[in-house]
């Protein structure tokens, strides 16, 4: 009988566990602290995510460097990190969220003074050319990339972290690097100057998939399975899909807009 009465708390305490909001921290290169809006459409979607969750979750940022992101992720039961790509080794480390928060074109590489070079290269033809190419220690370019760069670290440019990537955009603008592996998108919003664009060529990389997506991922704890299943109940309403999928209209390049739009389309199972 007493052995009955244990199994019936357990249940009940399982069930009524997380009554009150769980407490989340997201860490990543956002502090709101700093009383701005976030100027990234991820974290804007993120949010939008987190109110609808209001009365179930409750979360914090925790500004860190992408490499602590993951190290975080993996010693703490309540962090969430978003917009991350996913890949054999991460999903080893934390639980994702099978529906996207985030699309983009493949990364492209950009290069300064080098429009002679042809308009898709794979990497090794880039640095056989003798180019030096910088990319961010710690991201995620999707698996292709991420293999060539882990093979051939000593032949690039690795920069370190919190604005890394901002300051390989800059370094390629001021000639210090001939190259680098980002979104045309993003370069194009922090570098909109005709001046600066007419020295700039954008090319696509062989080999690579042609949309990646950005995820959620959090701890693979009961605290970090929860959020996740709150976050997929949340990404399956098709008024947050519809939302999502508009928000990155007019995001990329004409020519990618439409693809990232099937693409996200598909993630979501939307058939029309």
């Amino acid at each position: 009988m007493l052995s009955k009465f244990a199994f019936v708390v357990i249940v009940f305490l399982s069930f009524f566990g997380f009554a009150n909001p769980i407490k989340i921290e997201i860490v990543s290169d956002y502090n709101p602290s700093f009383g701005e809006a976030p100027g990234d459409l991820a974290t804007q979607l993120l949010l939008i995510i987190t109110r609808n969750l209001k009365n179930d979750m409750k979360i914090d940022f925790v500004p860190a460097s992408r490499e602590r992101e993951w190290r975080e992720l993996q010693n703490q039961e309540n962090v969430c990190l978003y917009n991350k790509v996913k890949t054999p080794q991460r999903e080893a480390m934390g639980v994702f969220v099978s529906f996207p928060l985030m699309a983009f074109p493949s990364n492209r590489l950009i290069l300064r003074n080098k429009k002679f070079v042809s308009i898709e290269v794979s990497l090794k033809d880039a640095l056989s050319m003798g180019l030096r190419i910088g990319v961010t220690q710690g991201r995620s370019y999707g698996l292709e990339i991420d293999d060539f760069i882990k093979a051939n670290t000593d032949r690039m440019f690795i920069s370190e972290g919190n604005d890394s990537a901002f300051r390989l955009r800059q370094m390629l603008v001021q000639g210090r690097l001939d190259g680098i592996i980002e979104y045309s998108s993003v370069f194009v919003t922090d570098f909109p100057s005709e001046e600066v664009l007419k020295d700039i060529s954008f090319h696509a990389i062989g080999d690579t998939t042609a949309t990646i997506f950005g995820y959620i991922a959090c701890s693979d704890s009961r605290t970090g399975r929860a959020a996740v299943d709150l976050f997929e109940r949340t990404l399956q309403k098709r008024t947050i899909q519809e939302l999502i999928i508009q928000a990155h209209a007019n995001l990329f390049l004409p020519q990618e807009e439409v693809f990232i739009s099937n693409s996200l389309k598909s993630a979501f199972n939307i058939k029309n």
